[in-house]
């Protein structure tokens, strides 16, 4: 594996990550317009549908940050607060996500909630990508690393959506406790100290 930061490899690994960050933005951005078009009363299952997704991909995108971003960006930010602020926005967001989980379309404040969260979470995405994501990209970080221990992780987070037509069980899937999935070949969340131990490593 090359060590040197500017390889092609490396450019590459890095754009890979960063680019599925942002589609995952953009991804909300988009169930969020969706949603905005729908009327709730009329159209209840197809704004239940846009929820669940949205709340699925959510919790995937903002375990992957915690576990593998947030670490190996905390010491290369001009201020690390700004992480800080970031995870507790992901607390806070994750409460929302836990009431809307509990209930559905014709539930009372449901589509509020949801509205409430979008906007969130678009004043998330507006500081990551204004203040954060360009000094991860200007990191000399061991990208090869990075990447494929992301990658590894998304894909075990997203079998969650899976889990039905796999099993073929009806039942709700093992999840831990920021209810993701818990597989046998997946642990259900790195050890804090473990999750930026390989790709923490500057070059």
């Amino acid at each position: 594996m090359s060590s040197h930061p500017t390889s092609r490899a490396a450019t590459a690994a890095r754009s890979h990550i960063i680019e599925l960050l942002q589609d995952d933005h953009w991804r909300v951005k988009r169930a969020y317009r969706e949603f905005q078009r729908l009327d709730a009363d009329r159209n209840g299952d197809l704004c239940e549908s846009i929820i669940r997704r949205t709340l699925h991909d959510l919790r995937v995108h903002a375990q992957l940050e915690e576990e593998l971003i947030y670490p190996v960006m905390r010491p290369i930010v001009t201020d690390p607060e700004r992480v800080d602020e970031a995870e507790v926005e992901h607390e806070t967001m994750r409460l929302l996500i836990s009431q809307l989980e509990t209930g559905h379309a014709v539930d009372e404040k449901f589509s509020a909630r949801f509205v409430v969260l979008c906007e969130y979470v678009l004043h998330h995405i507006k500081e990551e990508e204004g203040e954060l994501f360009p000094q991860l990209k200007r990191a000399r970080l061991d990208w090869e690393s990075l990447c494929a221990e992301f990658t590894e992780r998304r894909e075990a987070l997203q079998t969650a959506d899976a889990y039905d037509s796999l099993t073929g069980s009806h039942d709700e899937p093992p999840v831990d406790e920021n209810g993701l999935l818990m597989t046998g070949q997946y642990p259900a969340r790195y050890p804090p100290h473990e999750a930026g131990s390989i790709t923490s490593r500057k070059i």
